[in-house]
């Protein structure tokens, strides 16, 4: 029965197969199993590699978010000063105009009031005026109506008062 294997072509083709396989074993485990080994190792630098980058990107959003939070809180704090700053300038602004207004107002009121005085000035002059001009032609009526007589009486007067 075994001798039937012998001419057997696919029996010799095993046994060449299997033969093969332990010499392609027995030669070829040290370097295959160094070629895994060192693809294991790479694999696992490559993942401590990554493990770490992930770590220093974690430190830097981090870091990152911690910056923006600084950022806006410097940015608010600079906007309330500029709020303040704003409300200040403008009390000081509306102080100014009210004094401003004030100050004025108290030269308009100085400025009406010796305007007024003026023309009260004016007025009385005018009246002193019209009343010098109206006694002067009340005069004037009178001494030509009395002139002659009141000529006459002065100078009788004076007669009796040289004696």
């Amino acid at each position: 029965m075994f001798e039937h294997l012998l001419h057997d072509t696919a029996f010799w083709v095993a046994i060449a197969t299997v033969g093969f396989a332990l010499v392609g074993f027995k030669v070829g485990r040290k370097p295959l199993l160094d070629m895994l080994d060192a693809r294991t190792a790479k694999i696992r630098a490559d993942l401590e590699e990554a493990e770490r980058l992930k770590n220093e990107a974690q430190e830097l959003l981090a870091d990152s978010q911690k910056k923006h939070r600084d950022a806006i809180q410097t940015s608010q704090k600079i906007v309330d000063a500029a709020r303040e700053t704003s409300a200040r300038i403008q009390k000081e602004a509306e102080q100014k105009l009210a004094d401003s207004m004030k100050r004025k107002e108290t030269q308009l009121l100085e400025r009406i009031k010796r305007a007024e005085l003026a023309a009260v000035e004016e007025l009385r002059h005018q009246a002193a005026d019209r009343a010098a001009k109206s006694a002067e032609v009340l005069l004037h009526d009178a001494m030509g109506k009395r002139g002659a007589k009141l000529v006459d009486e002065a100078i009788g007067d004076l007669s009796t008062r040289a004696a």
